[in-house]
């Protein structure tokens, strides 16, 4: 009833001055209560001598992945995970629910109130921290049968935590989502004909709101000088995104040597399009400021012709 499983993985990263490197252990244990039921549990160290900063600016997304250097320490983590998973023979459905927790290490950001324009002196920008996260998910799966497709539902927290940021406390990362849905359906009407959907909804991407704006005379008092006030660090999020995505598959018949597919299908059925970026803006009501949320791909049509002989 019992299986067993065990790695170990050594990994190295050599930069100019300074020699990094570790040990990876990882396990996994699942216990099969009976033939429709089982319990999983891992633990698993990683090592990543690449770094992914991200801003929490209001502009344009300005991501970029950095490497480790002397100054910069590779960041690693500690994951566990337990499962329970459970088949229903009857309806060919398996269900899955897993808990995780994931601590992690060395993590780099930029500094508040850092300038990233023509500034030579990347590495002073940087600090480095840690974080966690954690959530649940589950996912109930049907992969035989003319109606096959999935459901899955992930609840989730991400937060992070350095000296020199949001006064040292706590707070949600860039990418912490609260929730993330996906439901996708794969239906055979005939051999030849498949129509499938799928929708997914997740909340937005956090990022820190300017509260309000202090004005003070400039140095040669010619002129005044406006300051933004920032709140806490990413505790604001954007709109959750969602849409609707289908496609018909028409295919030749099977007995030809030429085979061949027509596919027919839409990106974003109903045209709500995915918030990218938060722009502050005059607001023409009030004369005071409101946030815009500019969005990318809306309604996409597209047809393609696959062959192969």
């Amino acid at each position: 009833r019992w299986t067993l499983a065990g790695g170990l993985r050594l990994s190295s990263s050599f930069v100019k001055g300074k020699t990094f490197g570790g040990i990876e252990p990882r396990a996994m244990a699942t216990y099969e209560i009976n033939s429709n039921s089982a319990v999983k549990a891992s633990y698993s160290r990683m090592k990543q001598y690449l770094h992914r900063v991200s801003s929490a600016s209001l502009s344009l997304p300005t991501d970029l992945w950095y490497p480790v250097s002397k100054n910069v320490k590779p960041q690693n983590s500690d994951q566990f995970a337990v499962g329970y998973h459970y088949a229903l023979p009857d309806l060919k459905v398996n269900l899955s629910l897993e808990g995780y927790y994931k601590k992690m290490r060395n993590l780099i950001e930029y500094k508040e109130g850092a300038n990233l324009i023509l500034n030579s002196n990347f590495e002073d920008l940087l600090v480095q921290g840690d974080g966690q996260a954690y959530g649940l998910e589950f996912l109930a799966k049907r992969d035989v049968g003319k109606l096959t497709g999935w459901i899955g539902y992930t609840l989730s927290w991400s937060k992070r935590q350095f000296d020199d940021i949001n006064q040292g406390r706590w707070y949600y990362a860039k990418y912490d989502r609260r929730h993330d849905l996906s439901v996708v359906g794969n239906y055979n009407i005939t051999p030849r004909f498949t129509f499938a959907a799928v929708w997914v909804y997740s909340n937005g991407y956090r990022f820190t709101p300017v509260q309000g704006q202090y004005l003070f005379p400039n140095a040669a008092l010619t002129n005044i000088s406006v300051t933004p006030i920032y709140g806490q660090r990413n505790w604001l999020s954007m709109s959750a995104s969602h849409r609707l995505d289908v496609n018909f598959v028409f295919k030749s018949k099977p007995e030809k040597k030429f085979k061949s597919e027509w596919h027919l299908g839409a990106y974003n059925v109903y045209n709500r399009a995915t918030p990218y970026r938060v722009n502050v803006a005059l607001n023409p009501e009030t004369g005071g400021y409101r946030y815009e949320q500019p969005g990318l791909f809306g309604f996409i049509p597209s047809i393609a012709y696959n062959f192969k002989f």
